[in-house]
């Protein structure tokens, strides 16, 4: 019986595809061993912030089904990662003289000094919680906890939770030993010292667990959520539990009896290893440099040109992160805010760095008497409480401040600034925060273009108004595409224009890369250009509910995945547009909180140079055959298969690219 291939796959599983990917990277023996490390430390993390985000939604919709297939694929993950440390890094690690102690007992020769480490600096930083707990105690999300069970003499049992103080002390205890490095987990010192020193004569059996919590915030009052952001943040903590991790060789009666203790039901808990909370892993570091990526050091564009100013009156002009320097950007704010020449200063802030130079100049720029106008969003997941230290700073110095907008969140990376008659805008695919910089694929487009600067005038006077767009706004965008205004119709109108290009026989086209792509309406409007015979092509990074290279539906769509060293970022969308591609960067992806939810803004390239430097940077990742994978209908990462003997890692040829081509 044939099988109909379905529209759209669930965000989820995509996700989980994603970030099975993420894991294949640790599998890998070409990678590094401290960043197969690394990699293992991000797939635990991602897991972490989906058991906090995402599956609070899953528990409260209609689909068990769903959920339940959502679990399955997750244990089978957490399983994999096991095999991979177990098998392939736990032996490498050994070949690197560095012993991790997992799942073995701790050395002899290390006994004396861990008592001592024990009884001098954790015991007395200890939480010890004897249960039934009191009413008021609260397991806190993402926290190392053991539970203690005690038979005493008499056959009666004790039970005690204990904190494990890794929020005092670091996760790993080392130590050196004829030119090895010996590494134990602070939990397993606390399981050997703590029956030997305080329980000396009754059995004591502990195991690990950890809780994690929906983090999700109900911003009930937004009118007033300045005032009440650190109440939300706070009962952020108290969220309902989402997962209770536990070691999966608890015997069934201990757990259910901690779980009633917990009140949290049997459904919530999750078997793993002994160990969690495994993103700790990228804590252990090595000397050895052929254990690393190999360095790859900014490039300096324009590096004896003093002034941005003077560099964008010249040409629009684009960097591209982290193969080149991030300090253009800190020098365009620096230098605007220095200049007595400059007025106005604008800027959108969604997340920043937690030591932000920009917003140290845009401060400076209010002392000296300049206008300045940021509008932050105080709805930044996890990033809230850095958000809200900056605006009190920013307040203090005098700039002045817009706050998020009721039922919106504004995504835009765009800033503005005023100097004498001229306007200079600036638009960003990716945060102003120079420490993600190093790390992030993204593009940032500094223009004069008058159209361009015209245009972010009016989108910042919009935010000013601090509210939903209304009808009688009237507000036209010609060139930018802005969320809540034509941001939806805009893509759409591309997509039409390259379906009745290519019945007209004209050059057509589409290239799109983007970090998510679920929206439905855009989807089905790609299934109608490639029905139409339109080559689709996309690069998606994470979730991708389109279901690509379906006879009669999208045969001619393909869609590849790349995960390397750097975390790809940019969103980009190109449309051949009958021969003078028409190209878009900026903050949106298609995701439906980026059409429906939030204020998003895309901004065209018009200069031909930076056109053609986007098109090299597109044609090398869609070439990539070494860390690119293609999705196909089952969600499989399927690496890309050669077509010659040329091997293209596009993240490195980039960096060469760029080096040899776009420097002076």
């Amino acid at each position: 019986m044939k099988t109909i291939a379905p529209l759209f796959i669930d965000r989820d599983l995509s996700w989980l595809s994603f970030n099975a990917r993420v894991l294949s990277e640790a599998e890998k023996d070409t990678v590094p061993l401290m960043e197969r490390l690394n990699f293992l430390s991000i797939f635990s993390s991602n897991l972490d912030e989906f058991y906090k985000v995402r599956i609070p939604k899953l528990l409260v919709g209609k689909d068990k089904t769903l959920l339940k297939d959502i679990h399955k694929e997750i244990i089978k993950q957490q399983e994999f990662f096991g095999t991979i440390l177990f098998n392939k890094i736990l032996p490498q690690l050994q070949k690197n003289n560095i012993d991790l102690i997992y799942n073995k007992p701790i050395p002899i020769f290390m006994k004396g000094r861990l008592i001592q480490y024990f009884t001098n600096s954790l015991a007395p930083a200890i939480e010890l919680y004897p249960l039934p707990l009191k009413d008021n105690f609260l397991i806190k999300s993402n926290s190392l906890y053991q539970i203690i069970f005690i038979t005493l003499e008499d056959g009666k049992e004790e039970m005690y939770i204990l904190k494990i103080p890794d929020h005092k002390f670091p996760r790993f205890y080392e130590t050196e030993r004829n030119n090895c490095r010996y590494v134990v987990f602070i939990d397993d010192i606390l399981k050997t010292f703590l029956p030997e020193i305080y329980f000396s004569n009754t059995a004591v059996n502990i195991w690990n667990f950890k809780v994690t919590r929906d983090a999700n915030i109900n911003f009930e009052k937004e009118e007033d959520l300045l005032e009440n952001l650190e109440i939300y943040l706070k009962n952020r903590e108290k969220g309902k539990t989402t997962r209770f991790l536990y070691e999966k060789d608890m015997p069934i009666k201990k757990l259910q009896k901690l779980l009633s203790q917990l009140n949290i039901p049997l459904r919530d808990a999750v078997p793993g290893s002994a160990y969690h909370h495994l993103k700790d892993l990228n804590m252990i570091s090595t000397e050895d440099k052929e254990a690393f990526y190999p360095p790859m050091r900014s490039i300096e564009r324009h590096p004896d040109q003093t002034s941005v100013f003077d560099l964008i009156n010249e040409q629009d002009l684009m960097i591209h992160t982290p193969y080149e320097s991030y300090d253009k950007v800190i020098d365009f704010f620096m230098e605007a805010a220095t200049d007595e020449k400059v007025t106005e200063m604008y800027i959108t802030i969604y997340r920043t760095a937690k030591d932000s130079a920009i917003i140290e100049a845009l401060m400076i720029a209010a002392k000296l008497g300049k206008k300045v106008t940021v509008f932050i969003e105080l709805k930044a997941r996890f990033d809230e409480e850095n958000n809200l230290k900056w605006l009190w700073k920013m307040k203090n110095a005098g700039v002045h401040i817009i706050t998020s907008i009721p039922k919106l969140k504004v995504h835009a990376k765009v800033a503005l600034v005023k100097k004498n008659k001229e306007k200079y805008a600036l638009i960003s695919t990716g945060n102003f925060n120079e420490s993600t910089a190093r790390y992030y694929t993204d593009h940032i487009l500094f223009t004069a273009n008058p159209d361009i600067s015209g245009e972010m005038e009016t989108f910042f006077n919009f935010l000013i108004k601090k509210r939903k767009p209304l009808s009688s706004d009237e507000l036209t965008f010609n060139h930018l595409a802005v969320g809540q205004f034509n941001l939806m119709s805009c893509i759409l109108e591309m997509i039409d224009k390259e379906i009745q290009n290519h019945k007209m026989g004209k050059p057509s086209g589409i290239i799109i890369k983007v970090n998510n792509l679920e929206e439905v309406v855009i989807i089905s409007k790609l299934y109608e250009a490639s029905q139409a015979g339109v080559k689709v092509e996309l690069i998606v990074r994470g979730i991708c509910c389109l279901v690509p290279a379906i006879p009669g539906q999208s045969q001619n769509i393909k869609v590849i995945r790349i995960v390397d060293r750097y975390l790809e970022h940019g969103r980009i969308f190109i449309f051949r547009n009958a021969g003078d591609d028409h190209i878009l960067i900026g903050s949106s992806d298609i995701m439906n909180r980026s059409m429906y939810e939030r204020i998003e803004v895309l901004c065209p390239v018009y200069s031909p140079q930076l056109k053609y430097e986007i098109m090299e940077i597109i044609r090398l990742q869609l070439k990539d055959n070494v860390k690119a994978t293609e999705i196909n209908l089952e969600m499989d990462n399927k690496p890309v298969v050669p077509s010659n003997s040329l091997m293209i890692r596009s993240q490195y040829d980039i960096y060469d690219h760029i080096q040899q081509n776009f420097t002076e």
